[in-house]
């Protein structure tokens, strides 16, 4: 079965609520953070809600629910996958979460148990540690720095870069991927970065002018650009697709791919 996702509004709300009784999770205090929370749909009918407490460099994962009738269908890794995805994006260091039920299942995913009060002041604050999840329940913590994360399709969401250009960025710590999109009669005005720069173009051809001359890559060729090299790039009458390696990071272009 086919399953959409979408990031969670105020107005979906009760709908969360009634989803989460219908899987007997508590629903108290996810209102403040509604809209880090990911709802599955099949059709219009929301299914399934994966959501993230965000506490400054830290996050709680909770309110993970797969209504039963679509268990099985990979529905909750799916989920699982774009929560954390979400957090890569928001530079969240580590997720917790509580869990009396389901310690193999996180453990699976990377998750270790830890003491309760080994958690940030901020989330021990918070409903689910102070009062929803019994002291009988287990903490669990991943260091997001440690795990590989997937960014699926629907995650990785265009944003508007310069006049007729759109672009997603994922980051690791010294290395940033981006994917452009590029509308005909664009330009890049002359500039120059500290990080090297690696172009590939997957459709059109993309101008790279520089002090002693004009390059033109073509679809399924790439340009090496060192530190420091002054350039500006241009489209003439076709459209782009271009992927770029860096290293390190642009600041601008960091983790630009959700919600």
């Amino acid at each position: 079965m086919n399953f959409s996702f979408r990031f969670a509004t105020h107005l979906d709300l009760p709908i969360i609520e009634r989803l989460l009784a219908e899987t007997k999770l508590p629903a108290e205090g996810i209102a403040p953070h509604i809209e880090h929370f990911v709802l599955a749909c099949s059709g219009d009918k929301p299914v399934g809600v994966a959501g993230l407490e965000i506490h400054q460099e830290s996050a709680l994962f909770r309110s993970f629910a797969v209504l039963p009738e679509h268990r099985g269908e990979g529905l909750g890794q799916a989920l699982f996958d774009r929560a954390l995805a979400h957090a890569h994006g928001l530079k969240i260091k580590e997720l917790f979460l509580l869990t009396s039920t389901a310690e193999a299942y996180f453990a699976r995913r990377g998750f270790q148990k830890c003491a309760r009060d080994s958690a940030p002041p901020l989330l021990q604050s918070s409903p689910e540690f102070k009062s929803l999840c019994p002291l009988s329940a287990s903490c669990m913590r991943l260091e997001l720095g440690q795990k590989a994360i997937l960014f699926p399709r629907d995650t990785l969401v265009l944003t508007p870069d310069v006049a007729g250009a759109k672009m997603w960025g994922v980051a690791l710590d010294k290395t940033l991927l981006t994917y452009f999109e590029v509308a005909p009669h664009c330009r890049f005005d002359l500039h120059a970065h500290e990080s090297e720069q690696i172009t590939l173009v997957l459709e059109g051809e993309l101008f790279f002018e520089f002090e002693h001359g004009t390059s033109c890559v073509k679809n399924g060729e790439v340009i090496a650009i060192p530190s420091h090299v002054p350039h500006a790039v241009f489209t003439l009458d076709k459209p782009v697709k271009a992927i770029d390696a860096w290293s390190p990071v642009m600041p601008q272009y960091r983790n630009r791919p959700s919600s």
